[in-house]
């Protein structure tokens, strides 16, 4: 499959294509037989917009990180052998591969 991520806005359909994945009009496409194209299109403003709300949120959640340190500091927080091992090897598997 070939993503073109040099195309921006919205942009009618290619002269012979029905606008399904896959299937091409009588006309002819332009895309190579046996070939997958997708095409992404977005408006640059909303995009704007969402970054912004984005990088307007607190990097750390203090109100869940108080209330783990609480938890912790009661003896309340607990985490089974089980779940530690798994968050591990998560870890460490994610950074190898």
């Amino acid at each position: 499959m070939r993503v073109d991520f040099t195309t921006f806005g919205l942009e009618p359909p290619e002269k012979g294509t029905t606008g399904r994945a896959g299937q091409a009009g009588a006309a002819g496409a332009s895309s190579t037989p046996g070939m997958d194209q997708a095409r992404f299109s977005f408006d640059q403003a909303r995009v704007q917009s969402l970054q912004a709300q984005v990088l307007a949120q607190p990097e750390i959640r203090e109100a869940k990180v108080q209330a783990l340190q609480q938890a912790i500091g009661n003896g309340k927080y607990s985490v089974s052998a089980g779940q530690v091992a798994d968050a591990l090897v998560s870890e460490l598997g994610g950074a190898q591969g």
